[in-house]
């Protein structure tokens, strides 16, 4: 018994909880883009009206952020779960995603 319940807090101390947050900006002019759809291994939110988004993740793997937004490339992004957690002293630049609108040179544009 005292077996199965030591495996069962192993199994469950195996998996990180991570929290996930930063800002959207649009790449053209650096403002914040609200609305965006975050989308992060099955996990979703959106972005507040400062571009803000905060979303918790249970993983110890990579992890797959999906950005969307009408009149925006759409935005893949994979990172290890540590390389994005919000540290306290940092600014808030040093966390942003920046988005390409459709009709940006730098869009996901193919075979041009």
């Amino acid at each position: 018994m005292k077996l199965n319940f030591l495996f069962i807090v192993l199994l469950f101390s195996s998996y990180t909880h991570t929290k996930i947050s930063g800002y959207v900006r649009d790449f053209d002019n650096n403002k914040p883009v609200s609305n965006v759809l975050i989308s992060i291994n099955n996990s979703k939110t959106q972005t507040d009206s400062l571009g803000y988004f905060s979303l918790d993740v249970n993983s110890n793997s990579s992890c797959v952020l999906k950005l969307k937004k009408e009149g925006y490339a759409v935005k893949k992004i994979i990172r290890k779960p540590y390389a994005l957690e919000n540290k306290k002293n940092d600014k808030a630049d040093k966390n942003a995603i920046y988005m390409f609108k459709n009709e940006s040179d730098f869009s996901n544009k193919k075979n041009q």
